[in-house]
């Protein structure tokens, strides 16, 4: 609660577009965009994500969602910590994770473990995630998240700086930067 911010405005913020799009699939990893940056990590050897695994598509978005966070707050596109209160776009293809970020919660354990963090360093530096669902074909990151680099860049030729940041504890096991 001492994080917490002490007023909040009584009309949502219009959300700041800093063209920040998210995607996983399964089989390779996680792939983002913000502006004109891009990265992507894979699922490490031996992890599995799917329906009948302990982590599912649906923690897997989410931690797009918090990849995106750290990556955008590493590269300072969220504005100076004396710019509180902004409110940020976040595009994704699926309509789950789309709900919980605007909502904040889910029937996932698991899922619901990353959604503190994606919390947590929202009250942290005073900012707001709104997510927006876009159709799969249209989610720029879609490549990025089944490890098509090259076909991106060709795609996508004006994001074309490759980010990355040292992976929170609690995913080291689960991805590896590429």
């Amino acid at each position: 609660m001492r994080i917490l911010p002490n007023q909040i405005p009584l009309v949502p913020a219009q959300p700041t577009d800093i063209q920040w799009w998210g995607n996983t699939s399964t089989s390779f990893g996680v792939g983002i965009t913000l502006g004109c940056h891009w990265a992507v990590w894979k699922w490490a050897l031996g992890f599995k994500i799917g329906p009948l695994q302990d982590y599912d598509i649906g923690w897997a978005e989410a931690v797009a969602i918090e990849l995106g966070l750290c990556l955008a707050l590493d590269l300072g596109l969220l504005g100076k910590p004396s710019q509180c209160g902004h409110t940020f776009l976040v595009c994704s293809d699926n309509a789950g994770v789309v709900w919980v970020t605007n909502k904040g919660r889910l029937r996932s354990r698991e899922t619901n473990k990353i959604l503190k963090h994606v919390y947590l360093l929202q009250a942290q530096h005073q900012i707001c995630l709104r997510s927006i669902h876009v159709s799969s074909h249209n989610n720029i990151s879609d490549a990025l998240s089944c490890g098509a680099v090259k076909e991106f860049l060709t795609g996508f030729p004006n994001i074309n700086i490759q980010a990355t940041i040292p992976l929170p504890s609690h995913l080291a096991d689960k991805l590896i930067s590429w």
